[in-house]
């Protein structure tokens, strides 16, 4: 039976935890949480424990704040990562430091987002150089279980996928909130703002995903020449709508890499 142990039962943690507990009900799921607060109100189907006890073959995965990780791999027995894999949702921990602390290279980097809350995420995955095809397998399973997952082998693109995949969520929410004002402006109730902003940004999604669909040819097919989305369309580039995402962006990103060292 595969045992993997998640490490933090914060957000994130309690998130994967949940979705090991449903997604993969074979493995062995044990969680570590030196909280004994928050390890009262875990899932009673999964092992509860203060501390790590090692285990060869262990699918370790690091779901505690940045600032934690020296002293949880200050604690840890000597060589008690070496045949494990270590998975770290951790922001800004690079993977030299992983293996460095740990002991180990089997090391990779995840990062989700916050859709993982409702089984969505975008959660972006990158190996290090001596994690086998078997690990990486066995990581991208388990984070399988909160949403998609995209393998990439250049650490650098994490910068990047901070912003889209990680920062995401919030900045469309963000946008969001202008649809759903100018809704209740026009005279709809809040919750009926909300469920037509949410709709389309699930149904757009939804034709997005589609074969052969990108946003490009989407918002050209909905233009009809002066028609009425053509003129909102019009009206975003006047305003520079895309520039302005996009420098949101590249400014998320350089933040990434800054809190990264």
């Amino acid at each position: 039976m595969e045992r993997i142990v998640v490490v933090g039962a914060g957000h994130m943690g309690s998130v994967m935890v949940r979705g090991l507990l449903d997604g993969m009900p074979q493995a062995e799921v044990v969680v570590v949480e030196p909280s004994a607060e928050r390890r009262a109100s875990l899932d009673g189907r999964a092992e509860v424990t203060a501390t790590y006890e090692p285990r060869p073959d262990d699918l370790l995965v690091l779901a505690i704040p940045p600032q934690a990780f020296d002293s949880f791999a200050d604690g840890l027995p000597r060589g008690a990562c070496a045949r494990a894999t270590v998975v770290s949702v951790m922001a800004g921990v690079r993977l030299e430091t992983l293996a460095s602390a740990l002991g180990t290279g089997a090391v990779l980097r995840a990062m989700p987002n916050l859709a993982s809350r409702v089984g969505q995420s975008m959660t972006v995955l990158c190996p290090g150089d001596q994690v086998s095809a078997g690990g990486v397998e066995r990581a991208k399973g388990a984070l399988s279980v909160i949403g998609k997952v995209l393998v990439v082998q250049d650490e650098s693109l994490l910068d990047a996928a901070t912003a889209v995949a990680g920062s995401g969520p919030a900045l469309v929410a963000y946008l969001a909130q202008s649809f759903t004002d100018f809704a209740r402006g026009a005279g709809f109730g809040t919750r009926d703002a909300l469920l037509l902003t949410s709709q389309v940004l699930r149904g757009t999604a939804d034709v997005l995903a589609q074969p052969g669909v990108t946003p490009e040819s989407l918002y050209q097919q909905a233009s009809t020449p002066h028609g009425t989305t053509a003129e909102g369309i019009a009206t975003l580039r006047e305003h520079r709508v895309g520039e302005s995402v996009r420098a949101a962006l590249e400014a998320t990103t350089e933040r990434a890499r800054e809190l990264a060292g």
